[in-house]
């Protein structure tokens, strides 16, 4: 992962030295929270719920350079740059560390709504918790700003010191980036950071969510799928078989998200010209349900997709075929946008689907073949 490293190269900083002001109240140390945990789902959704903190206007680049302060901290020297550190007057951020280099980037931390806790709620269907308020530490120079810790609070004077000096060293890989060039939100955390199937629902990235796959390729990865004749790629841990071509799509991709687990959490990739189609495959523990599962690949696909109206199933469950929920809305770019999930014993099958109204009948076709062909060929896990 080599996005990180743009945010402290060439960075733009005209800030001037803040004036004195009386100093802030001692702050007690903050506990980090560690990203990536031992939970893909809960870092995702907290992961999602940074992004409107990046985007908000009083802690752009601008408006930092301008800030005032209500109370100075201490400062200190990372290399050879010094940094004042204060609490400015405005709302936004709540710590601010920047230098009057003007290769400087700046430093700040900022709060936002941590919406993990309700929105696990939500799906597992119980009275939801207000969102917590946890802490950021950001940083930002002309091109945007990435986050790089999350605290439970504001940090104190040594641990904010510690992070600043490490991020200026290379040692602290962002969590969350936004690009001011493009408006964009890009999650920065790759898939292998992960034990894939071990961990709970949602170990298969949904499509556009910048999680990284460790495997990814036209070709086959690790053993876990072996090309046959018949012009497909078995996938030997479930027994189905990737086809090379079906129904008007082209395979472009098989993805293996975890690389040291043999296989139990794996994806073939699919296209058209306008429309794409994921199909996952991911062994999970006895006591995930489908109704559970589907609840919480439905809840991540519509974070990374914001529905604007809902579809009908293009291929709903009066259609027969394998036992199995659909979901389907229009994006805001008017495309359809849903998935399918079908259970076979410990496996489940997500099939992913981007496409235009004139593909709707397509997408139908290929859902029903493969997702058949699922039903048909998977057994028993080997591994």
């Amino acid at each position: 992962m080599k996005c990180w490293a743009y945010a402290f190269v060439g960075l733009g900083l005209l800030a001037t030295p803040v004036a004195a002001a009386e100093a802030c109240a001692t702050r007690p140390a903050a506990k980090l929270v560690p990203i990536p945990s031992t939970d893909m789902q809960n870092d995702l959704v907290a992961l999602m719920s940074m992004g409107p903190a990046l985007q908000a206007k009083p802690v752009q680049h601008k408006a930092l350079l301008k800030a005032k302060p209500k109370c100075d901290a201490p400062g200190f020297q990372a290399g050879n740059l010094t940094y004042t550190v204060f609490e400015p007057q405005a709302a936004g951020a709540a710590l601010i560390a920047r230098s009057g280099d003007a290769n400087a980037p700046v430093f700040f931390v900022t709060p936002f709504a941590d919406m993990t806790a309700a929105v696990l709620a939500e799906i597992e269907k119980r009275p939801a918790p207000a969102a917590s308020t946890r802490y950021l530490l950001v940083v930002s120079n002309k091109a945007g700003a990435s986050v790089l810790r999350l605290y439970e609070s504001v940090p104190d004077d040594v641990a904010l010191k510690a992070d600043v000096v490490a991020a200026l060293q290379g040692g602290l890989r962002p969590l969350v980036s936004r690009d001011d060039r493009n408006q964009q939100i890009r999650i920065n955390i790759q898939a292998d950071a992960y034990e894939g199937p071990k961990s709970t629902p949602g170990a298969t990235p949904a499509p556009g969510t910048g999680l990284a796959p460790p495997a990814s390729s036209a070709f086959p990865q690790n053993q876990s799928f072996k090309e046959q004749d018949g012009d497909g790629a078995l996938h030997a841990a479930s027994g189905f078989t990737c086809p090379a071509k079906i129904d008007g799509f082209e395979r472009i991709r098989l993805t293996v998200y975890d690389s040291a687990q043999g296989g139990r959490d794996v994806s073939c990739g699919f296209q058209t010209r306008s429309a794409t189609a994921t199909l996952y495959l991911t062994r999970l523990p006895e006591q995930y349900t489908l109704t559970r599962v589907f609840d919480i690949y439905v809840q991540q696909a519509k974070a990374q997709t914001p529905p604007v109206s809902d579809l009908q199933d293009p291929y709903p469950a009066s259609a027969g075929g394998p036992r199995r929920l659909g979901k389907f809305w229009r994006d805001d770019k008017g495309r359809g946008e849903g998935l399918w999930l079908v259970q076979i014993g410990p496996w489940f099958a997500k099939l992913r689907v981007t496409y235009s109204d004139a593909d709707a009948a397509g997408v139908a076709r290929l859902a029903a073949d493969l997702l058949t062909a699922v039903e048909a060929e998977v057994k028993p896990p080997t591994v």
